[in-house]
């Protein structure tokens, strides 16, 4: 976690009366969804699986999951890992498979980083990383600074190595908290203020497109964008009453957006030629 003879003849480019169609369609292209809010992957206290459309909290159910988590991590791939309360992990794409154990128990989330998995257990404030090539836990450290707080989710930064928590004290006193790489101290970045009452933040992610941090509210699936610098928190959509405890955005743009930028930046070459 871009002359003109290389476009050929001049016959096959297009005239001056379709150029504004194709701009059109090029501008349409990039207003699309894949540019809007992604789409988040959930679970909750009854096990169910959704896929859920951020921007408005549509949700396609995708069925249950074999044991209560208050963990997801979603792979380039679209593979989708969870860790039961014995804190072993399993592959619950399709049908579960264990993948292995960590070693620690009621881990707090997963979230996806370099063909593994970082986690948080709770009891002792560890941090780990997980290797799917190895299938076993090869980085472990005690956090300081948490202050007492419970974490409910982990989000690595790609882009600078970074590890953000989603930590509380109690209902809708959520913080924001960065551990800067290679370090072994969470330092406060602010408060992750939220609307969904009795409530507290379930988890943090970021989206592999657009590159922003997202926070889902346990009550009602309220969905937030985070600034990463701050903690200040922007409304985007309210859902039913979930009892949400994980979710999983993709580390990577999806499919679709990545058609939608190649259409768009196709279009664009072809209306200046």
């Amino acid at each position: 976690m871009n002359d003109h003879p290389a476009f050929g003849p001049a016959s096959l480019r297009p005239g001056p009366a379709l150029r504004p169609v194709l701009s059109l369609l090029g501008s349409l292209a990039l207003a699309a969804p894949g540019f809007a809010a992604p789409f988040a992957y959930e679970i909750n206290f009854n096990t169910s699986l959704y896929r859920v459309n951020v921007a408005n909290n549509n949700e396609i159910p995708l069925g249950t999951t074999p044991f209560i988590s208050e963990s997801l991590a979603l792979s380039p791939t679209l593979s989708l890992y969870s860790a039961d309360p014995n804190g072993v992990i399993w592959n619950i794409t399709g049908a579960p498979v264990p993948v292995g154990p960590t070693g620690f128990t009621q881990v707090a989330d997963l979230d996806w980083a370099n063909n593994g998995l970082w986690g948080f257990s709770n009891p002792g404030s560890s941090l780990f990383f997980f290797d799917l090539g190895l299938n076993t836990v090869t980085y472990s450290a005690a956090i300081a600074g948490l202050g007492g707080s419970t974490v409910t989710g982990v989000a690595h930064d790609a882009a600078t190595g970074d590890i953000y928590l989603s930590a509380n004290t109690g209902l809708n006193t959520d913080l924001l908290l960065k551990i800067p790489f290679a370090t072994t101290t969470a330092l406060p970045i602010g408060a992750m203020a939220i609307a969904d009452a009795f409530s507290y933040i379930a988890d943090i992610d970021f989206d592999g497109a657009s590159g922003n941090l997202y926070a889902m509210s346990f009550y009602h699936r309220d969905f937030y964008t985070v600034n990463p610098t701050s903690g200040a928190t922007t409304f985007v959509s309210t859902g039913p009453h979930r009892d949400t405890t994980a979710m999983a955005l993709n580390p990577v743009p999806e499919p679709g957006t990545m058609a939608f930028l190649g259409l768009g930046a196709w279009l664009w070459v072809w209306r200046n030629l």
